[in-house]
């Protein structure tokens, strides 16, 4: 692995965005909010297959609790209608309490498995729920290992 980052705050601060990769929506199965779980080629060096393909099935997981129909979506949508929606003023949907999930799970593996990567998560509700987003980071002391460098190095070799 290139570059080790020691948290969010360190990889904000002392990293340049290098590229983002971009885990797009399947609508194979309708419009519900599922992503992908195909191994983007741009991460190969950066993380394990594995860790990525179950952070997306944990957020599939999370993104059909939260469009699943029951009995708390009905007793929301009558007290709505009941009270002209006022009820939203001072109480939150089921569905804003898991993307509150969601958001909290993106900001934990943020921390735990992506920042020490050089990888950072963005929630997928700031793209318009149209994609999940992976930014990658270099840090900006490591200039060599950049390609433009590497091919300066290589063309000065060559002469």
């Amino acid at each position: 692995m290139a570059t080790e980052f020691h948290n969010l705050q360190e990889l904000r601060h002392s990293a340049s965005l290098v590229t983002k990769v971009f885990v797009q929506r399947d609508y194979s199965e309708g419009t519900v909010c599922r992503f992908h779980n195909k191994f983007p080629s741009d991460l190969h060096n950066r993380i394990e297959r594995t860790l990525l393909e179950e952070t997306v099935k944990t957020l599939n997981s999370y993104y059909l609790e939260a469009e699943r129909i029951g009995g708390q979506s009905y007793l929301e949508g009558c007290l709505a209608c009941a009270t002209a929606y006022i009820v939203f003023l001072c109480m939150e949907t089921r569905y804003e309490k898991v993307l509150k999930k969601i958001s909290g799970y993106i900001q934990e593996q943020n921390e735990k498995i992506y920042a020490p990567r050089g990888l950072l998560l963005t929630d997928p509700i700031e793209r318009g729920m149209r994609v999940l987003e992976i930014s990658v980071f270099e840090d900006r002391g490591s200039g060599s290992s950049s390609p433009s460098s590497s091919t300066t190095s290589a063309g000065s070799s060559a002469r």
